[in-house]
């Protein structure tokens, strides 16, 4: 009661400060989220292309055939996706021509959208009995964390996110108060946010653990279940098509869940981690705080609201970091962020209610700061934000920005561990000055988190135009624009399914994936299998193809008959048929930038009727900096060498005769790695010079 009063008297003074503007909570709330929106929306705009896939353009394409057809496809055949939330609601954004508008458009809905969570966020923490003012600060911790980064992009999180925290201030007010009202609530924000992200149908369960934690707590188990029979109702209504069609319909596109490994050491393992990482997310300075919030309202709470927010919140992160360390574990290998962010304002909440409690037991407080600063320290950051690590972590993504700035991952480490140390030193002080700790904590927080969110939304800039310069400049939706009708993307070996997933994004005339031999999909819906035919065409189910091509020049160079090149970007080309297309030369293994890989092949076809005739020309050079390599041509039986040495251009020369289609592989040792390419020498296109004195 003392603390209650203390909290009590500093109130008036905050609201007598705000009286001058005639600033009271509600609207404090609702310029962080007008803030929030406008700020969030402009810099989506910044971010020149979509780089998240398949999942941005699954999205994207779902929401664009709702659109045109109705029907959830992806590339005209059936989309077994769940997930149709967003697809759903941004349908309306796919209505106009141009792709690019659609995208602001919907990046704009992100960020208002994405911004409501601090709504939530401030509904609960009323609810729980925390101050005016106080969730206020919690509103706008909802909106900085680092990971509102996913307002730019093309994704379920920006609806889930609201969605999510929505349903756990239903879930809360249905176990404070019974009523009707609240518990239609939870279960169609719960329902909502399921479809959105498959990963939350465990709120239902969540819920049901927790009417048997409330129940067993209060020795009443069987009233606390009668209490919430319509949400149990409703939830069998929502099982009824499960058992009538079964997992794998329901699941669709996520099937593979089924068949996941459940071995729990390197589960545990991942789930360490991520629950590491959510401490980093969190701006830190709150976690001490929320851990002595969770104990006191699973074990003294103030109210059943308490309780009830406590015991759900408990259930709802153990099983989302489940569900990060089990996706994790099963081949991800990384940090899966996007699963478990929604439980940073439950930080913020359940420090509140610490707080609220005038930051009893400090010393126990500032020994929990220490002992997560210790383990902190030993397990750095570094080692999860190394090469793609850092993909599915907003946070990540800011420590590489950091990494690139100062120019090495240790300088950077170290900086973080500072910022760390001082954020701990910093938390365990501020429980020994209780009547002014809560405000500067929650601000040192949210200034802890807009740092990263900084930093990854830079990163994420900087990558989406890197791969805009690389794939689709100077203009994305060059295939819509060529006027050529319906195009097929043709995919090489060795190919990079986020470029062509790029193609397929930007431009809606491409309406089919054709794979030559050794080829990726570029995702997990129909892609046709080619096969070359003897003179060079391009066979699918058995015919000749005969339409507009998009070619991927990325990993394989190739040149055709009966075809005209009208665009090219840097990766790819593309032809309208000039007659039937037909391959004249094709080289897989030679990259866009004339860089041959380790190994590769060499094929040529002759026109119609002739024979092939002719010297074959590649020159090959290295870069001073590295070792001299051989280069070998296998041939009609025959093996020819090339010794490349670095400086000095070396010239590869064979006579070909063949009345039909000739061939060739070659081999090279490693000189060094462009990325994730491992390449030998570079090579100019082949040339096939006439010369009858070849056969």
């Amino acid at each position: 009661m003392a603390a209650d009063a203390r909290i009590a008297e500093l109130t008036p003074a905050r609201v007598h400060l705000l009286a001058g503007v005639r600033l009271g909570p509600a609207q404090a709330v609702g310029l962080i989220v007008t803030a929030s929106a406008i700020g969030r929306a402009f810099t989506s705009w910044l971010r020149d292309t979509p780089i998240y896939f398949p999942d941005e353009y699954i999205y994207s394409e779902i929401g664009r055939s709702i659109a045109e057809h109705g029907r959830p496809l992806v590339r005209g055949s059936s989309a077994h996706f769940p997930a149709l939330l967003q697809p759903l609601l941004t349908a309306p954004a796919w209505l106009f021509d141009d792709v690019a508008t659609s995208f602001r458009v919907i990046q704009t809905l992100n960020a208002v959208v994405m911004s409501l969570a601090a709504v939530a966020v401030f509904w609960l923490a009323r609810r729980l009995g925390l101050g005016a003012w106080l969730s206020v600060g919690m509103a706008a911790f909802a909106v900085a964390i680092p990971d509102m980064f996913y307002a730019a992009w093309l994704l379920a999180d920006p609806f889930a996110y609201p969605l999510v925290l929505g349903a756990i201030g239903a879930a809360t007010a249905a176990f404070a108060r019974p009523t009707r009202r609240t518990q239609i609530a939870f279960v169609v924000l719960a329902g909502l946010a399921t479809l959105a992200r498959v990963q939350f149908v465990v709120l239902p369960a969540c819920f049901i653990l927790a009417t048997v934690g409330i129940g067993l707590r209060e020795r009443r188990v069987r009233a606390a279940f009668a209490e919430q029979r319509l949400v149990f109702g409703l939830f069998a209504l929502a099982l009824l098509p499960l058992v009538d069609a079964g997992p794998q319909a329901i699941l669709g596109y996520y099937e593979n869940v089924l068949n996941l490994d459940l071995t729990p050491g390197p589960i545990l393992k991942w789930a360490g981690a991520d629950g590491m990482l959510m401490l980093y997310s969190s701006g830190w300075v709150l976690a001490p705080g929320a851990l002595l919030g969770l104990a006191y309202a699973m074990g003294r709470p103030r109210s059943r609201a308490e309780l009830a927010f406590g015991l759900f919140a408990l259930l709802f992160s153990i099983a989302t970091i489940f569900q990060a360390a089990l996706y994790a574990a099963n081949g991800a290998e990384r940090i899966q962020e996007r699963y478990f962010f929604y439980l940073l304002p439950l930080i913020a909440l359940l420090f509140g209610l610490y707080a609220t409690r005038g930051f009893p037991h400090r010393v126990p407080h500032a020994l929990v700061a220490g002992g997560i600063l210790a383990l902190s320290a030993r397990v750095p950051l570094a080692g999860f934000s190394a090469a793609e690590g850092k993909s599915n972590s907003p946070l990540l993504l800011a420590v590489g920005t950091l990494e690139t700035h100062v120019g090495a991952v240790g300088l950077a480490s170290l900086y973080v561990a500072v910022a760390v140390a001082l954020l701990s030193g910093v938390a365990a002080a501020a429980g020994f000055f209780p009547r002014h700790a809560a405000a500067p904590l929650m601000a040192l927080a949210i200034g802890a988190m807009i740092v990263p969110s900084v930093g990854s939304v830079s990163f994420g800039h900087q990558a989406a135009s890197n791969v805009y310069d690389t794939v689709l400049w100077p203009d994305a939706s060059y295939v819509d624009h060529a006027g050529l009708g319906k195009v097929a993307l043709l995919e090489v070996p060795m190919n990079d399914r986020g470029f062509a997933t790029e193609q397929l994004f930007w431009n809606r005339s491409l309406d089919r994936v054709l794979l030559l031999p050794g080829a990726i999909p570029p995702d997990a819906f129909k892609a046709d299998q080619v096969v070359i035919g003897p003179d060079g065409s391009l066979l699918v189910e058995n015919k000749p193809f005969a339409g507009p091509l998009l070619v991927d020049a990325f990993s394989a160079t190739s040149e055709f008959r009966g075809a005209r090149q009208v665009a090219r970007t840097r990766i790819y080309r593309l032809f309208a048929p000039a007659g039937r297309p037909r391959l004249s030369l094709y080289m897989p293994g030679r990259y866009f930038d004339g860089w041959l890989g380790l190994h590769g092949s060499l094929q040529l076809w002759p026109n119609s009727g002739e024979t092939l005739a002719g010297r074959l020309s590649m020159t090959f050079t290295l870069p001073p900096a590295l070792a001299a390599v051989t280069v070998t041509f296998k041939h009609e039986g025959k093996t020819t060498e090339v010794r490349v040495r670095p400086g000095s251009p070396a010239l590869l020369n064979l006579p070909i005769c063949s009345a039909g289609s000739w061939s060739a592989t070659f081999s090279a040792p490693l000189t060094t790695h462009l990325g994730a390419r491992l390449v030998s020498v570079r090579a100019t296109k082949p040339v096939l010079t006439p010369d009858a004195t070849a056969c």
